[in-house]
This record gives C-alpha cells, sequence and structure tokens, in this order.
C-alpha cells in the first residue's frame, strides 16, 4: 500500500519536511495515492502526509508551504504493472520481435497513464467506467491514440479485435471532458490508405479542436513479423500518400489555423523526397516523439549552432554511424560543418541486418549490427559517433543485450554516444581523451 520513495532531492521543501529515501507514502490528505499521476495532483497543495519509515513506524507530516512532486522519485511509477494491451495486431512490433531480447520489450502496453505521463500510444479499447471518471476528474491531457482509421470496420480489421469500439464516439467523450487527442494512422498499405485515409482524417478534422493532430506513420515491420494481410507501403504508395496529407494539410491550415495532419519523416524518406518541410510546416512540432518532424528539427538546431562563435577544431577523422532514416539529414550536417570549417565527418550507414531492412530508424539498431559496422571502420578514424537511442533510456544496452562498453571496444578509436546536434558539436570541439571506451 502507498508509494515507496527511492529519492528525494537534496534541500527541497520535502526534504526538509523530513521525507526520505524508503519511506513510503501512505497518504495525502486522506487519500491513499495510486501513483506518480495522484502524487502529482495531490501533492503540490498537501495540507498532511502520512509516511512509514523503513521501520515501520508512521509520521504525519505537515507542509508549510507548497511541494514540488518531481523532488520526489518513486521505486515504482505505476505499482501493479502496466495495463496491457487487449487487441491482437499483426503489425505489432512486439510481435515482430525475435525470443531472447529483454523482458521489458515484450509488454504489450496499452494503458491512458503511460499515454499521459510519457506520450505512449494506447487504443482506448479496454477502458472501464472507472478509467473514464478518473481520465476526466483529474485532466488526463493529453493522451496519444492510435486511431489507424475511423472506419469501424477497417479499425477493428487492423487491430484484429471484433469488440473494439468506434473511436469516433469515444473521441468525443474525451472531448466532453476536455482532454486534448495527438491521433496516430500506422499506414497499412491496401488496408487504411487511399479513400480510408481521407475518410480517417476529414473524421478527425471534425473533431477538431479536441484532436489536435493527426500523425501518418508507415507500418515498420522485421524479418520476424508474420503477416497476413499487413504490408508496408511502396515507395509509389508512400508517395500517394504524402500528397494526400499535403493537400489535407494546404486545405485545412486555412480552415483551422493549422496543417492538423502530418506525415512522419519516414514517409518522405520512403517516398523519396530529397527535402522535408520547413520547421513552420511542423507548427510546434506537436508529435516530434513519434518521428514527425524530428529531422527538420535536427536540422534548423543545427544550423542555428553553427551560426554563433565557436572554437574550431583541426581536421580530424571523425564517422557519424546511423540507421538509414536520419542518414539524408545528417549528410547535410556534415556539409553544413564542411562549409564553416573546411573538414567533413564521414556519415555511415549502419544497415540493420538484426530486424531486417524495412527497419531504419537508429534506435533499433542492434549491438551486433553497430560492432559488425565498427569492425569495417578504417582505423585511422580517430573519433565514432554512435547514435545514443540503441542503447535505451539508462545509455547501458541495446535490444540485443550487448553493453555499450562492448560496442565501444570494436573499434581502437575514441567512441561517444550522441542523440542531439548540440551533442554532436561538442564532440567535434572538444573530444574525448578517453581511448577505446563509450563516452557521453
Amino acid at each position: 500500500m502507498g508509494l515507496l520513495i527511492e529519492g528525494v532531492e537534496d534541500a527541497s521543501a520535502l526534504a526538509t519536511l523530513g521525507l526520505q529515501p524508503g519511506d513510503r507514502l501512505l497518504a495525502i490528505d486522506g487519500l491513499v495515492p495510486r501513483d506518480v499521476i495522484d502524487l502529482q495532483v495531490e501533492l503540490p497543495d498537501a495540507r498532511q502526509i502520512v509516511v512509514e519509515g523503513a521501520d515501520g513506524r508512521r509520521r504525519t507530516l505537515e507542509p508549510g508551504a507548497e511541494l514540488d512532486p518531481s523532488a520526489l522519485t518513486l521505486r515504482e511509477a505505476v505499482p501493479g504493472g502496466i495495463r496491457e494491451c487487449n487487441n491482437h495486431c499483426e503489425f505489432c512490433f512486439i510481435r515482430g520481435l525475435p525470443t531472447g531480447l529483454r523482458s521489458s520489450l515484450y509488454v504489450f502496453d496499452d494503458d491512458y497513464r503511460y499515454s499521459f505521463l510519457w506520450g505512449n500510444f494506447l487504443t482506448l479499447t479496454n477502458l472501464d467506467e472507472a478509467d473514464w471518471a478518473r481520465i476526466g476528474y483529474q485532466r488526463l491531457s493529453p493522451l496519444n491514440v492510435s486511431v489507424h482509421a475511423t472506419d469501424p470496420q477497417v479499425r477493428r480489421r487492423l487491430l484484429n479485435n471484433r469488440h473494439a469500439p468506434d473511436v469516433l464516439p469515444q473521441l468525443q467523450r474525451l472531448a466532453q471532458l476536455g482532454i486534448a487527442v495527438n491521433a496516430q494512422v500506422v499506414l497499412c498499405a491496401g488496408l487504411n490508405d487511399g479513400q480510408i485515409l481521407t475518410r480517417t482524417i476529414d473524421d478527425l478534422a471534425g473533431v477538431y479542436p479536441t484532436v489536435q493532430s493527426v500523425s501518418v506513420v508507415p507500418v515498420g515491420l522485421t524479418r520476424f513479423s508474420k503477416v497476413k494481410h499487413i504490408r508496408r507501403p511502396t515507395p509509389d504508395e508512400a508517395r500517394v500518400a504524402l500528397e494526400e496529407c499535403e493537400r489535407w494539410q494546404a486545405a485545412l491550415r486555412s480552415k483551422l489555423g493549422q496543417g492538423f495532419v502530418y506525415a512522419s519523416d519516414e514517409l518522405y524518406v520512403l517516398g523519396g523526397r530529397d527535402e522535408v518541410p520547413s520547421s513552420a510546416a511542423y507548427d510546434g512540432f506537436p508529435v516530434l516523439s513519434n518521428g514527425v518532424g524530428l529531422l527538420r528539427s535536427m536540422l534548423d538546431d543545427w544550423r542555428t549552432l553553427l551560426e554563433r562563435p565557436f572554437a574550431r577544431p583541426l581536421p580530424c577523422q571523425v564517422a557519424w554511424l546511423t540507421g538509414r532514416l536520419a542518414a539524408p539529414a545528417l549528410e547535410r550536417m556534415a556539409d553544413d560543418w564542411q562549409t564553416r570549417t573546411g573538414w567533413r565527418p564521414q556519415v555511415v550507414v549502419v544497415e540493420n541486418d538484426f530486424f531486417g531492412n524495412e527497419v531504419s530508424v537508429s534506435g533499433l539498431l542492434s549491438g551486433a549490427d553497430l560492432i559488425r559496422t565498427l569492425h569495417g571502420l578504417s582505423h585511422d578514424i580517430e573519433d565514432v559517433v554512435l547514435p545514443r537511442g540503441p542503447f535505451g533510456f539508462d545509455g547501458r544496452q541495446t535490444l540485443d543485450g550487448v553493453s555499450a562498453e562492448d560496442v565501444g571496444g570494436a573499434h581502437p578509436g575514441r567512441v561517444h554516444l550522441a542523440s542531439t546536434p548540440r551533442e554532436l558539436l561538442d564532440i567535434l570541439t572538444v573530444r574525448s581523451t578517453r581511448h577505446g571506451k563509450v563516452s557521453g
């Protein structure tokens, strides 16, 4: 019962109040907190807090000022485990994983709490009335919703769930509760493209401003995926979908004041586009974490950094490793660097043999593929930069269980991790002296 505290920020009001690691937070103003959401909602204005120490003794604390929930770290942000999915989508990425990877990768997540807290996508197919009541009462907004299609039969086919409710009434119910939504369409060729995509965008635009954006992302299948009816769009089909999104953008921008529907970076690359849209086309990048506008944001951030004064290093041999998706943007960034300094980093694409060549994002590169690519690099390269994404949130291990140290040991040069233009610039201008290790 209650929430186990793992850490308390030094000098915070909560530390001054007497909370410490190992305490269990039992009640806030008489209410038992279920998870970190309750903590965020109830703690700032709390008048009375009941905690139980590691020794089992209870004490009541009475704050005299507003409390900051971010000063606390919990052992489990959402105790009791994640709400799992009740759908059986053929294209589910988890179903396209081989055995033997990290156990956390095999969790079929479809939890509205995780959507609110961390931006995960959910389908709204497993909510009961208590869930709806909590979403409304605590204003858990925004939520990210995988719509895929507003045609009920098409959506049920995509979700492989004949009991999936019609999504439009659910979105309208969220509207009544004051909850904002970022919607997603995973584009499956021959199923939810063409006229179905047109209808979906039209229907979702009708629920604006509750539905604030629609991102269109091509389905990603691994070589382990077992699919019967799902197919990735061809380059021609991707171009047609892009043109449809752009037609809607133009129409909706004049009507709603924003583009509303945004094609993912991957759809642009799949469709053979040489350039992604300008930053203005993304209206503040509402779904950057879904791979929509990430390349444009990266390019703009890089060029802004290069306009500022920085220490120009002497020429050296540098290699930037990347998945295929980000390679065109990194090539442009390397060109920009050459224009400013007279020398150029080498961009090296890591082919995804582990999952298959349809998986192009850097975050899904395996340790085996990174090591293979590092072994193939010239030993003359002094600094190698790896994308941080493959090593997870803690930067320790790839999906196939290879440590950052083992990957770094595959090349004699200095090996770094980076995920932002700022980090790339720092590596170029102030390179680490640690040899054979992964830094950053």
